[in-house]
């Protein structure tokens, strides 16, 4: 079962079950954890709800109680042809409902092999269809495949199993017309970086590939924090966005600044740059390395750097960085300063007002980092939300940082967990009259609404060195101009 293993996704999701119905809440993405009985163990993102694998029955089954050894669940998968994993279209649900005491069939519910968001990047601003640029989202699955709609409404992605080849079309088209194609190879999801895009091109009259143009998997945006404002290269903090795809990973930009976040192939690092984006332009210097082998010509400077470890972006809190001091003439670690996804506001809810430490419910503020992880910190008080390495936990400290973990509430967590609403397990209160915490499964902890993570790609300009550049305000208003013949009559340039 190594081999299976080893194939297994590292993400899926579960689609179908109509909202408003009984346990409809199983909906949602999936992310590997670790293994159980030779299979793959799945976590639901900031729940303890888990798919896991259990042989006497040879079903996979979803359980709110976590990994443990049991038949109780929620829903569950019969299957008999010893599958590695539970993202498959064909496996056939079956989920609890109280008013028939059993498990019932609904064959609206699949797992599939799906990230939640797909974005595009690098289409040229003078080049045709360039609008194809920005975030898809997961809408519905077809033909077995996942199907993503552009934040702006007017563009999918999917599908098309005659072709064996996913598609960008516009909305409301004929549904054999497409703006860009790319072979479905091996892919489950259109989010592959490996991916080659072909455009079609009024001026030559057929499709044209795009090297430049990708679809990745990744957060829109990451932000560095902890480092010293009275520091050296205390620019560096900050929010970056997603901007193009350079030497095969995502790159980052800094909005109203040339600080660029890129992946070295040459040293397998995360390097920051504040002039990333100054002339002579990063794409000049890396094509300068690649024609002429000088590997100084290339540019590897830069204010910080984290070794990768094959992370496929920067934005995880477990990546150290290191920081050029000038007075030392080399970098020297700064374990405050990490790159993260975590939002820089949230909100505890659910404690109810009657009940013990109730103060902990409200906004808090992305205030640093503590113990190599974010902390936040309620406004006008020492409340504080940490991380305690130790047990993996989240903790609600009314008394701010400290070095133990007496807390009044807290929550466990996977390890690379990057913010408090990413737990997986429910919150624990402490109560007085019990001696003890308690659990409190009202309690949630989620982003405020208006962070800056839902910042668009088309809110800024990206210098013309990027692999993308700056989006249209808006699609073209006549989209039925465009010539979008069918892929599937373009014989000789489709599938060429």
């Amino acid at each position: 079962m190594t081999d299976q293993k080893l194939c297994a996704p590292s993400m899926l999701r579960i689609f179908g079950r109509s909202t408003g119905r009984e346990n409809s809440d199983i909906v949602g993405e999936y992310i590997q954890i670790g293994a159980a009985h030779g299979r793959p163990v799945y976590r639901q993102q900031g729940s303890t709800t888990v798919i896991r694998y259990w042989p006497p029955q040879k079903r996979w089954v979803i359980d709110r109680e976590g990994l443990r050894e049991s038949d109780v669940c929620v829903a569950f998968a019969a299957e008999s042809l010893d599958l590695p994993h539970p993202a498959y279209p064909h496996l056939i649900w079956s989920v609890w409902e109280t008013t028939a005491q059993a498990h019932v069939s609904d064959t609206q519910v699949i797992a599939i092999s799906a990230p939640g968001c797909v974005t595009i990047v690098g289409r040229d601003e003078g080049r045709e269809n360039n609008f194809v640029n920005g975030q898809y989202s997961f809408s519905t699955v077809c033909h077995g495949r996942p199907t993503y709609f552009h934040s702006r409404g007017d563009l999918c992605i999917r599908y098309v199993k005659e072709e064996h080849c996913w598609i960008i079309a516009v909305l409301g088209q004929d549904s054999s017309c497409c703006i860009a194609y790319a072979e479905a190879s091996t892919f489950e999801h259109p989010g592959h970086i490996e991916l080659d895009w072909v455009f079609w091109e009024p001026v030559h009259g057929r499709f044209c590939l795009d090297p430049r143009t990708r679809a990745v998997v990744a957060p829109t945006t990451v932000r560095v924090i902890g480092r010293p404002l009275q520091a050296e290269n205390a620019r560096i903090n900050g929010s970056y966005i997603l901007a193009g795809i350079m030497e095969g990973r995502p790159a980052y930009v800094q909005p109203g600044t040339r600080n660029l976040i890129r992946y070295s192939c040459r040293t397998d690092r995360w390097l920051l740059d504040p002039d990333g984006l100054m002339e002579p332009s990063l794409a000049s210097r890396l094509y300068y390395w690649i024609f002429r082998g000088d590997l100084n010509a290339a540019g590897e400077r830069c204010a910080a750097f984290s070794d990768a470890g094959g992370s496929a972006h920067p934005g995880m809190s477990k990546l150290e960085w290191f920081v050029w001091e000038s007075r030392c003439s080399r970098f020297l670690l700064d374990p405050q300063v990490r790159c993260t996804t975590a939002p820089l506001s949230i909100q505890v809810a659910g404690r109810a007002f009657s009940r013990e430490n109730q103060f902990m419910n409200g906004e808090y503020l992305l205030a640093g980092t503590d113990l190599g992880r974010v902390f936040y910190q309620k406004l006008g008080t020492h409340t504080v939300i940490r991380f305690w390495p130790q047990r993996s936990r989240w903790l609600i400290d009314g008394m701010g940082l400290q070095r133990t973990d007496a807390c009044s509430a807290f929550a466990d967590c996977l390890p690379d967990s990057e913010f408090p609403g990413d737990v997986c397990s429910v919150w624990y209160v402490y109560e007085s009259t019990r001696g003890c915490h308690f659990s409190d499964a009202a309690i949630a902890v989620f982003p405020t609404s208006g962070d800056d993570t839902m910042i668009q790609l088309d809110d800024f300009t990206i210098s013309n060195s990027m692999c993308s550049s700056r989006l249209p305000d808006e699609a073209p208003k006549d989209l039925s101009t465009i010539r979008m013949p069918s892929i599937l009559r373009q014989h000789g340039h489709y599938g060429a």
